[in-house]
């Protein structure tokens, strides 16, 4: 279970959220929407432990969340990025992994080499769907599913089985925060997080 209370959430001197108060329970899958630049993927970082928030706090069961504790806690979660090419070595593939140091190098040692630059070759939409597939099978321990936009390239029928995927996640107990603007997905989740409507 994650718990944010009274929380401002800011990045680079801007405030993009003020006041945010929820609770993404065990069970459930919980959708943060809102439109481009509202600040979700910021608040999936600060979710994460990368970001601290201004105002407020973030706990985890109970605990509380800082960018110094959350090491531990990351240990609980899985993460899918929106760009998953960052995870592509999970397909087998011959060469490491390059991705952005700042958010994914201190990811647990998930990602093992840290460079400045993406992967030139996107990925394909079922390649996306497989990927997630895959990550969320060989995670199974992982209490807490942390996905930013894992519909954003997905084709509508992908959409619907990336849906089916991310709410059977919820059946088994687990903790599922989304951040997503796709209508299919946003109408399937249990509690909607609407950050245009927390706009300073």
């Amino acid at each position: 279970m994650l718990e944010v209370k009274d929380a401002t959430i800011a990045i680079g001197g801007k405030t993009l959220a003020t006041g945010l108060s929820f609770t993404a329970r065990d069970g459930q899958l919980t959708c943060v929407t809102g439109s481009a630049g509202s600040g979700k993927t910021t608040l999936l970082r600060t979710l994460m432990g990368f970001l601290p928030v201004k105002d407020g706090f973030v706990s985890v069961d109970g605990e509380l969340l800082t960018v110094r504790s959350a090491h531990a806690f990351r240990r609980m979660m899985i993460y899918l990025p929106q760009q998953m090419q960052m995870l592509r070595h999970q397909l087998n593939a011959p060469e490491p992994p390059v991705c952005e140091a700042e958010e994914y190098g201190v990811w647990n040692g998930q990602l093992p080499v840290v460079q400045l630059e993406l992967i030139a070759a996107p990925l394909s939409p079922e390649e996306i769907y497989l990927l997630a597939e895959q990550t969320l099978r060989e995670a199974g321990d992982k209490q807490i599913l942390i996905a930013d936009e894992p519909a954003a390239f997905l084709t509508p029928e992908l959409t619907e089985r990336m849906t089916a995927l991310l709410l059977q996640q919820a059946t088994m107990g687990k903790t599922v925060l989304i951040a997503s603007r796709k209508p299919q997905l946003v109408a399937q989740a249990h509690q909607v997080i609407d950050l245009d409507t927390l706009r300073i």
